[in-house]
């Protein structure tokens, strides 16, 4: 009976009652429509997630986290606690494809991976793919995380501002003309640099005159979204988003002796896209693009040593740089040609820059005489074009059956070589019944960029390298299928996979935090890869209750005949995973979260025998990753306390606890040898319990 009455007065054109109904209706549509994408669409391991479930739940550090929940899913291994890692069916964490509004990013960690490039605040939705691949996506080998900016509010302005443990975040939108232009903005920063400051103060006032010490980290970044509609099926949209990352630390003493360390990095990308409508049957969306990954890494070392009568001093300064560039054109097209038929095709250009340089000096002298001096400055770029075509249809063979038929090719050139790509992409579904369907798909994936580093940690110090006469691309080949049903509140997914990858690069260089820069492929062994498994899914949902299991079984292994003569476990081989995931309306204002993670442990490389040559121990080893780390599990808990105000404004704020029983899972291992010379591990855990807060108030 209200909403009859609603719609009369709609009718009658009361205005305040017409903004809010039409908004309302809009919304349920869209959810709805959302939701029909990930029951029904062709490709398998295809995971859509709106931003609502990115904006609540547990924030580690009071900021929700795109990465981190995607961990949570099926086929995924997160790597290092706490940190920004997606190792996917058994990828090595540098093969996956971010899209922001279109554009690749190839930076998307702060501070080392905690935090990543994705404020949840102004993202409308992101599409997750594990397999399955459309023909329209390519360029990597593992999985596709394409994020959707938001488009401002056409008619009202709103806004949130939003304060963490140790970040702060402001979003604003609104309309720039009304009914047509509208603007969404979304700034993000650590005030970590403030917070040290008296405890740096401190420091140096224990210290006194004779040591000084000083530093800071800060994070910001920016999102913005200028969207202008000429007519429903005629919108231009320009896209921005820039982030940076600045570490700094210093230690000087009275003595002459000194330390200063500088690290700076950061993304930049901007795009101009055109969506038009011809008609009902063909729909087009161009985009011009610029994207860009730099880091600069720079430190300074003097000494200063007194002895036997002999004063030496000692400097050393040391500065690396890397930066990945990228100008593209894409054009694709929606062409519905009968009512059985969905033909996407398109194109894409790009144009690649990458540049990596080390300056490096060292210098000493005794008693104010130069005893030895050193330089070393190197570095190596890199231009290469990628264009690439495609083409797929899905094609409704019959009311239950699906047919998704799609072909991409590629072509990578740099100076003095060429790498044509064929990747042939087919998925096909049956629909059993209205509650049943089963899948099935092949995708072949490449990928031309290969990230060049020296430690599995995401540092500023590593680069990006294109594909080389010595550097062939990454080629993945994997196969996809499982039943997806539904029943009333329940939902259960059963997936399969088996993944092969080929010149896959591991290093095999000296131990440096540095990358090899010139002649880089020599400190790199190519080889083969493979994953297979099973994913499962179960969830219940009804009302205000919602509860989710997820379960991998799975093997991930490695084959390089320069390291070992077979088939090895890759360090992210967890043959087991479960993530029990929980949210509970129970109250109007009160919102439980729960979620327990549990993964068998990670692999490391521990010596197995040692024997003695010229008196000294001579560590052997039987195989690679050959030692398996403890378990890891965590409890995280929250919830989440909303209030709404008679002007319409919210005050939400979020309580969340990282491993609510305190478990030290392990992060370093060390080998000990006992008098009898039998070798043992020792595993330590470095992060405990962490207790955040986040207070969202929404205008």
């Amino acid at each position: 009976m209200k909403k009859v009455l609603a719609i009369s007065l709609l009718l009658l054109g009361s205005p305040a009652l017409q903004a809010q109904e039409v908004r309302d209706t809009l919304d349920a549509s869209r959810i709805s429509a959302l939701r029909e994408k990930t029951r029904n669409t062709t490709q398998t391991g295809l995971m859509h997630i709106e931003s609502k479930q990115l904006t609540s739940g547990i924030a580690v550090f009071g900021t929700p986290d795109v990465i981190k929940k995607l961990q949570l899913l099926p086929g995924v291994a997160a790597g290092n606690e706490l940190m920004s890692g997606l190792y996917v069916h058994g990828g090595d964490g540098n093969d996956n494809l971010f899209l922001l509004d279109g554009v690749p990013l190839y930076n998307i960690s702060h501070f080392g991976g905690l935090f990543s490039s994705f404020n949840t605040d102004i993202i409308d939705n992101l599409d997750f793919y594990k397999s399955g691949f459309p023909a329209r996506y390519g360029g990597r080998m593992s999985s596709v995380v394409d994020v959707e900016t938001r488009e401002g509010n056409m008619q009202e302005y709103h806004g949130s501002a939003s304060l963490g443990l140790i970040d702060g975040r402001v979003q604003v939108e609104g309309p720039i003309v009304k009914g047509k232009t509208s603007f969404n903005v979304g700034l993000r920063r650590t005030w970590m640099d403030v917070v040290t400051i008296p405890a740096i103060a401190y420091a140096n006032r224990r210290n006194g005159e004779d040591q000084t010490v000083g530093g800071g980290y800060a994070m910001w970044d920016i999102n913005a979204r200028v969207t202008h509609r000429f007519s429903p099926g005629n919108v231009l949209n320009a896209c921005f988003y820039t982030g940076a990352d600045d570490l700094r630390a210093s230690m000087e003493r009275k003595d002459a002796s000194n330390m200063k360390l500088g690290v700076k990095w950061g993304s930049l990308t901007g795009s101009v896209s055109h969506f038009y409508e011809f008609s009902k049957k063909l729909k087009a969306k161009t985009a011009l693009y610029y994207t860009q990954s730099t880091s600069d890494t720079g430190y300074n070392f003097a000494f200063l040593n007194e002895k036997e009568g002999t004063v030496t001093r000692a400097t050393m300064d040391d500065n690396d740089v890397a930066s990945v560039r990228e100008v593209g054109l894409t054009s694709n097209w929606d062409w519905y040609p009968n009512q059985y038929n969905h033909v996407r095709y398109g194109l894409s250009a790009q144009y690649h820059w990458y540049h990596s340089g080390r300056a490096f000096s060292s210098a000493s002298e005794d008693n104010g005489v130069p005893s030895q001096q050193s330089s070393d400055n190197v570095s190596q770029a890199y231009r290469a074009f990628e264009p690439a075509i495609y083409m797929e249809d899905e094609l409704f063979l019959r009311y239950n059956l699906t047919l998704n038929a799609g072909l991409r090719f590629a072509l990578f050139a740099t100076p003095g070589k060429t790498y044509p790509s064929l990747e042939p992409r087919v998925a096909f579904k049956w629909l059993i019944n209205n509650a049943i369907s089963a899948k099935l798909s092949y995708t072949r994936m490449s990928q031309f960029a290969h990230l060049v580093s020296a430690v599995y940690m995401d540092l500023p110090s590593n680069s990006w390298m294109p594909s080389t006469a010595n550097a062939r691309p990454m080629v993945s080949d994997q196969v996809a299928g499982g039943i997806y049903s539904t029943w009333g509140p329940f939902k259960f997914n059963l997936e399969g996979w088996y993944k092969t990858m080929n010149n896959v690069l591991v290093y095999n260089g000296s131990n440096t935090f540095v990358p090899p820069i010139t002649e880089w492929e020599k400190s790199f062994t190519e080889g083969r890869g493979r994953s297979y498994g099973m994913e499962v899914e179960a969830t219940y949902s009804k009302g205000p209750l919602t509860l989710t299991a997820y379960y991998t079984l799975s093997w991930s292994q490695r084959y390089f005949d320069a390291i070992y003569p077979g088939w090895y476990p890759d360090r992210n081989d967890n043959r087991h995973k479960v993530n029990l995931v929980a949210s509970w309306h129970f109250a109007k204002r009160w919102e439980a979260f729960a979620n327990w993670n549990y993964h068998s442990g990670n692999r490391i490389t521990f010596p197995s025998h040692y024997i003695e040559v010229d008196g000294k121990k001579r560590y052997l080893y039987d195989a690679p990753y050959n030692m398996q780390l403890p378990d890891y599990h965590r409890l995280d808990v929250g919830v989440d306390f909303t209030t709404v105000f008679r002007n319409g404004h919210s005050l939400k704020v979020n309580l969340s606890v990282y491993n609510t029983y305190n478990h030290l899972n392990a992060s370093l291992a060390f080998l000990r040898t006992d008098k009898d010379g039998k070798f043992s591990g020792m595993a330590y855990g470095l992060i405990p319990i962490i207790p955040t807060f986040t207070v969202t108030y929404k205008f």
